[in-house]
């Protein structure tokens, strides 16, 4: 989703849309979760790197 949509959706969530305040925070937590698997993944991959290297 891009980011004008993002701020259409929170601006709707603000002047008390609870549809588009529900959607606002599941898309926001799936990014959340999004970052959190690519930072996991890139720490795996630094770990297998330097036993690679050893």
């Amino acid at each position: 989703m891009s980011s004008d949509k993002l701020t259409v959706m929170l601006a709707r969530a603000a002047s008390g849309d609870p549809d588009a305040a529900s959607a606002f925070l599941r898309v926001r937590a799936g990014r959340a979760q999004a970052a959190e698997r690519f930072r996991t993944s890139g720490r795996a991959a630094a770990w297998r790197m330097i036993r690679t290297a050893e």
